[in-house]
């Protein structure tokens, strides 16, 4: 009869999603090998993002894995040690005014806001006292607050993570790159460079290098250009403007981090085409039109940064071989750092019996499943 200890899972992908699934999959007592081309939260979406935290999304199903992200921070010993790596100085979220905007916020609202993790409309005038000035009292918008929400030290939380596999008495491989991953006789096997790893299960968290070992998933590289900006305005936390489709991070004092919203799309992103005055032109302006006080002269560097995304914009949370033996978590299009948690729950529910409702797991199967692009 297996033990946790005897069942081996390989998580392939050092970003933050695989290092928080291989955390929680060691601190459960399984046998746990943690492979990254490159070093631990040094590579792909991880390396780039600014890991915005916030519950409220468009997409319902979002909101509610990241509501249970939340939950987890309070509950678990991985959550725990996840939210030593949140900033938890607020955030603002700012949509235009319309009717469609104002129900989905208000269903936000409605369903997630209480003390673990309030939800608030406010306005203009109190969004500028907030920001310290950097929001502007012009803007016309919904605006939701939420003050338990803000940023992530993305990288530390993924290298903390991947020492608590380390710790726990399992194999972090670094600077190791996968050539193949296949299921057979009931094993998982994963292919390096000059040797093979036998495994039970392999957990699939490569984000925008997905194609190169699963060329069958819907899932493709795509642009997320960043900005470092230096600014007359010092704002203490994260601002997304969704109509002009820009938002800031706060890096520094007088220094913050800007988004672009064009979307180049490649199999991997060493194809994907970057041009660095578009892209200067486009965050400049989208800023502008945020009302935020800047001069295209502040930016001070241009950062390549990408994710893998999915057609309908929703993470595959499956597995993806006829034997149940490899297990897709990828397309996470950018928030990967806020559903981390709830992804390392499900994929563990997913693999083992756990307290979860069935009912829970088939929603969730039907939600973020492979075969829904395959119908």
């Amino acid at each position: 009869m297996q033990t946790n200890k005897t069942i081996h899972i390989a998580v392939i992908g050092g970003g933050i999603v695989g290092a928080t699934v291989a955390a929680n999959l060691a601190l459960k007592g399984f046998n746990v090998s943690l492979i990254e081309q490159d070093t631990v939260g040094g590579n792909g979406a991880t390396k780039f993002s600014g890991a915005l935290f916030r519950l409220h999304d468009p997409d319902h199903e979002i909101t509610k894995l990241t509501r249970r992200s939340i939950e987890l921070m309070q509950e678990s010993h991985i959550g725990k040690i996840f939210k030593k790596t949140l900033n938890q100085t607020g955030i603002i979220y700012a949509a235009e005014l319309n009717q469609k905007n104002i129900e989905l916020v208000q269903a936000s609202i409605r369903d997630y806001s209480d003390s673990l993790y309030p939800l608030e409309i406010i306005s203009s005038e109190q969004a500028f006292k907030l920001t310290n000035g950097c929001y502007s009292k012009n803007n016309n918008r919904i605006i939701l607050f939420e003050p338990k929400g803000g940023f992530g030290h993305i990288r530390n939380a993924a290298s903390n993570l991947a020492q608590v596999v380390r710790d726990t008495g399992n194999l972090v491989l670094e600077n190791t790159k996968v050539h193949e991953v296949k299921s057979e006789n009931s094993k998982a096997i994963v292919r390096l460079a000059h040797s093979t790893i036998e495994a039970d299960y392999i957990i699939l968290a490569v984000g925008a290098w997905t194609k190169t070992l699963a060329n069958k998933l819907p899932v493709n590289a795509k642009s997320i250009p960043l900005a470092n900006i230096r600014t007359p305005y010092s704002t203490n936390m994260p601002i997304i403007d969704t109509e002009s489709g820009t938002h800031i991070v706060p890096l520094h004092e007088y220094y913050y981090q800007a988004g672009s919203k064009i979307r180049n799309a490649a199999e991997i992103p060493e194809n994907i085409e970057y041009n660095d005055n578009i892209i200067k032109s486009d965050i400049s302006e989208r800023l502008l039109k945020s009302n935020f006080k800047h001069e295209p002269s502040h930016i001070l560097s241009i950062i390549k940064g990408y994710d893998s995304y999915t057609p309908d914009e929703r993470p595959i949370l499956d597995f993806i071989d006829k034997e149940n033996r490899c297990f897709a978590a990828t397309g996470f299009c950018g928030i990967g750092y806020k559903v981390a948690l709830a992804v390392s729950e499900i994929i563990t529910s997913n693999l083992f019996s756990t307290e979860l409702p069935a009912a829970f797991l088939k929603k969730k199967s039907q939600v973020f499943s492979y075969p829904r692009f395959t119908h």
